[in-house]
């Protein structure tokens, strides 16, 4: 929401820190779950990697609120009514964990972990980006670039490992930029 086109208000930036603030939060525990429901060690390590970077953003997020709004990281309370977008967040993170919920951790299923968690990322780094692109706030701007940028790692860490366990003889092909001799 603009307000005479110079930007996010306030009050936008600060329900929008909200929603990335929860994002985030529930971003650590799909991933968290995700892991511990496979076996497979490059899978579990991958995706527990990419849960500790959440955490890492939800505290960059935190920081931000609590300088924009005065208030304290800790007494940040998340109900649906506060959010930027209760629609975005129960149109990616409710699918996501229900998608989840239904698989069982076998490895094909980790292949299908992997493409849920894309889509995460990549909804998360159109989040961020539109929030970067429309606000005039600098501190904002930088925040919420940075954490698009993230996203967009996220994913393609998750897209190659997807390409690895769903068609290795792909993924050595393009990593070792085989030559095709006919």
């Amino acid at each position: 929401m603009k307000e005479n086109n110079i930007g996010f208000i306030h009050e936008d930036l600060a329900k929008a820190a909200k929603t990335a603030i929860t994002m985030e939060k529930e971003g650590y525990d799909i991933y968290v779950k995700a892991a511990n429901m496979t076996k497979n060690v490059l899978g579990k390590s991958t995706l527990m990697a990419i849960a500790e970077k959440e955490v890492l953003h939800r505290q960059s997020i935190e920081s931000f609120y609590s300088k924009l709004t005065g208030a304290s990281a800790e007494t940040i309370s998340v109900d649906e009514n506060n959010l930027w977008s209760a629609k975005l967040r129960t149109e990616i993170l409710s699918k996501i964990k229900d998608a989840l919920d239904k698989l069982s951790g076998s490895d094909k299923d980790l292949v299908k972990t992997y493409e849920i968690a894309m889509d995460l990322e990549l909804k998360g780094y159109n989040f961020y980006n539109s929030i970067a692109a429309q606000t005039d706030n600098e501190d904002a701007k930088r925040l919420f670039a940075f954490l698009a940028k993230e996203e967009n790692i996220h994913f393609d860490i998750l897209q190659e490992t997807h390409l690895y366990l769903s068609n290795p003889s792909e993924w050595f092909h393009k990593e070792e930029k085989w030559l095709v001799e006919g």
